[in-house]
């Protein structure tokens, strides 16, 4: 009887393998369906950057939109291009037709000494009252719209307790398409707008993002810290690092919150106070209920500096907020993308990165140390020189043309050794020795 339940579970593991690897022949494929493209430019993060503005200014009036939201094939191209770099060597392309947004999207799988492709296919035609999909394809393998619409919205609410299916499928009413733009009717209110941020960026991170009643906590703490004269109002932000990194181990060791939830509150709440308006923008709302209450705060904490720069230390603590809220890849493209952005105006500047990866760095490292190291690592921050890395020999301020002319662009060869040069600074720091 054992020999026999043997062979059948030997039997059935065969079958499941092989259907797994026909599954793989069928889905896997060698080439990918979107050819190489150009890296983002200063325009594409601007392109990109006006939908999301257009979507978050209807989200924050609170009001579901009277007139619909108008996305062109550009801008739709943009903002597919930037997503794609969230997963390296990821390439994505969309096409407005009056079929509908046509959606291609090609994914590297790592396989040993081989180079093969995840293809996906994806058509909205128009719609009206709810989100539908004409076309499903995973290379050559296609599937019912209707179950891979039903999949996607099981598996997002899955990974986020906001319900991040149901608010993706409820977020348009209706598509219409004219010549190579859609026009979409948003049903978008800022709590669902919170509740798609919040799933987002959980997804990215690998996890559920903490309360906002965790981050309002370690704001608190430090408002009071400041109210009490223990955090200076001039000179460097160092202080209100190293407070709000001993604010989190305490509350990862005594008062029992789970270390990665403590990390990322606190860091939210030290951003909501010291960081970005880029932070607030994206995130502020849905990490702190009463965002106003912070206002005095931001001011008091304005005159502070990072290497005696207000913006190295907006940069760094953002830069370090985004990490801990998404992942490392998603946290730099945002800094990349600010700077081409800036390279349309004040210019692109290599030591505003240089901050960003250092921020970013910390952020990874706190997140990956158990919570019961973290008070070896803080004690290693005594000056800023352990936590940001040396800015000589690294250029600011760089027009675009002299962008272009020194380094191309940010999938150039020369781009990649600056960063890398940064890189290997932040490996030297005094932070980042070996435990």
């Amino acid at each position: 009887m054992l020999s026999k339940f043997v062979k059948l579970l030997f039997g059935f593991v065969a079958l499941l393998t092989g259907a797994v690897l026909v599954l793989a022949l069928v889905v896997i494929e060698t080439e990918p369906s979107v050819l190489k493209q150009d890296a983002p430019s200063p325009e594409d993060v601007e392109a990109a950057g006006q939908v999301y503005k257009d979507v978050l200014f209807v989200a924050q009036s609170g009001e579901w939109s009277e007139a619909p939201l108008i996305v062109s094939e550009r801008q739709l191209q943009s903002a597919a291009l930037l997503t794609a770099r969230f997963v390296p060597g990821s390439r994505g392309d969309v096409t407005v037709a009056p079929s509908g947004i046509e959606l291609r999207v090609s994914i590297p799988v790592p396989i040993p000494g081989l180079t093969r492709w995840l293809n996906v296919a994806v058509t909205v035609p128009e719609f009206e009252n709810r989100l539908s999909l004409a076309k499903v394809a995973l290379g050559r393998l296609s599937l019912p719209p209707d179950i891979a619409l039903d999949i996607g919205r099981i598996g997002a609410n899955l990974i986020s307790e906001d319900q991040l299916g149901e608010a993706l499928m409820t977020a348009a009413s209706s598509m219409r398409i004219i010549d190579d733009r859609a026009y979409v009717d948003l049903q978008i209110d800022r709590a669902g707008k919170n509740g798609i941020m919040r799933g987002v960026f959980g997804a990215l991170r690998g996890g559920e993002m903490p309360h906002k009643d965790l981050v309002e906590s370690y704001a608190a703490r430090i408002q009071s810290a400041m109210d009490r004269g223990d955090l200076p109002e001039t000179g460097s932000v160092l202080p209100y690092l190293v407070f709000t990194l001993d604010a989190a181990h305490e509350g990862a060791t005594e008062r029992g919150e789970d270390p990665s939830d403590a990390f990322t509150a606190s860091m939210f709440a030290l951003s909501n106070i010291c960081g970005s308006e880029i932070f607030f923008a994206a995130l502020g709302s849905m990490s702190l209920s009463a965002p106003e209450g912070v206002r005095d705060s931001k001011e008091r904490c304005a005159p502070l500096k990072l290497k005696d720069r207000i913006d190295i230390r907006r940069h760094f603590i953002t830069a370090a907020a985004l990490k801990a809220a998404s992942n490392r890849q998603a946290s730099m493209s945002v800094g990349e993308y600010k700077e081409l952005k800036d390279a349309l105006g004040r210019g692109f500047d290599f030591t505003d990165m240089a901050a960003n990866n250092s921020g970013i760095r910390l952020a990874a490292l706190f997140m990956a140390t158990p919570a019961e190291d973290w008070p070896r690592l803080i004690s290693r921050i005594e000056a800023e020189e352990d936590v940001i890395v040396s800015f000589d020999d690294i250029p600011r301020i760089l027009s675009r043309q002299e962008f272009t002319a020194r380094f191309g662009d940010i999938e150039n060869e020369r781009y990649m050794e600056m960063l890398g040069l940064i890189e290997r600074r932040i490996d030297a720091l005094s932070l980042h020795a070996p435990l």
